[in-house]
C-alpha cells in the first residue's frame, strides 16, 4: 500500500526542516521517501516513533477510549510554503513530477 496522510499541522524543526503531523495514514512512510504535497516534491527527512510501540504511525485508541484514525509525524525538507491543514502528503510515484 502507498503512503499517504493527511496534514493536521506543521512546524520548524530549528535547522533540520519542517515536521509535519499526519492523520488518516495509510501505508508507511519511510526516511528518504519522496512526497508529493499538492504539486510540490520534497523527500522525508525522518518518521517520528510513537512513544509506546516505537512505530511510526500508531493506531492505538485516544485517552478517552475511543478509535482514532492512524496519525504521526515527518520530517521533511523546508518547503516554500508550510502546506495548509487537510492537503495529502502522498508518496511521488516515479513519474510524478519529473
Amino acid at each position: 500500500m502507498r503512503f499517504r496522510g493527511q496534514v493536521d499541522v506543521c512546524f520548524l524543526a530549528g535547522e533540520k526542516g519542517l515536521v509535519v503531523m499526519l492523520n488518516r495514514i495509510e501505508g508507511m512512510p519511510k526516511t528518504g521517501m519522496r512526497v508529493c504535497i499538492g504539486e510540490t516534491e520534497t523527500r522525508i527527512i525522518d518518521v517520528g516513533r510513537n512513544s509506546t510501540d516505537g512505530q511510526p504511525v500508531s493506531t492505538r485508541d485516544c485517552l478517552t477510549g475511543r478509535p482514532c484514525s492512524p496519525y504521526g509525524f515527518i520530517l521533511i525538507d523546508f518547503l516554500e510554503q508550510r502546506p495548509k491543514r487537510g492537503v495529502w502528503v502522498e508518496e511521488a510515484r516515479d513519474n510524478d513530477h519529473v
